[in-house]
């Protein structure tokens, strides 16, 4: 009854540990609930590979759109502006948008995007050094672990750890 009871202690241990995966890309780490997929796209503008993409998301069962969607981009900062100025440029982009406000390392305001597949509200989220610029629209209207999965983001460069606020 004794090794009963800790095989099923041990199985429960073990599948409470696979509930997230950490994924690395390039510039940032990420822990993936089940679930939860990442694709990553550098230069993915004009080919510079300063430019980086990352697209966080939970499929839908039929596997043609998102339950939950992370889209993260990281520009260079060619005019020198900071986050309150960016945030506000990108409130014309969005649907219904919020006026932008700072909320710790980022500037941050709510809306629908215009331009993306997922057409649902989303909170983006902006951050600015003098080289380059973070900018993610975390999405996630069912509540399927987004915001979870947005602050478990590590930078894995000295630059990415500043964009995300961590020193």
């Amino acid at each position: 009854m004794r090794r009963l009871a800790f095989l099923l202690f041990l199985v429960l241990c073990c599948a409470a540990t696979a509930q997230a995966e950490q994924r690395n890309f390039t510039l940032f780490s990420a822990d993936l609930p089940e679930g939860w997929d990442g694709e990553e796209n550098m230069g993915f503008k004009s080919g510079n590979p300063q430019e980086c993409m990352l697209v966080l998301g939970l499929s839908n069962a039929a596997h043609d759109g998102y339950k939950a969607l992370i889209s993260i981009f990281v520009l260079p900062n060619d005019q020198g502006e900071d986050s309150a100025t960016i945030a506000n440029k990108l409130v014309q982009f969005q649907a219904n948008a919020s006026t932008p406000r700072p909320q710790g390392p980022f500037w941050m305001f709510n809306g629908q995007p215009r331009s993306q597949n997922f057409a649902v509200p989303g909170v983006t989220k902006v951050n600015a050094t003098k080289d380059r610029v973070f900018i993610a629209i975390v999405q996630d209207p069912e509540q399927h672990g987004a915001e979870a999965v947005f602050a478990s983001l590590k930078g894995l460069t000295p630059e990415s750890r500043q964009l995300l606020g961590q020193q």
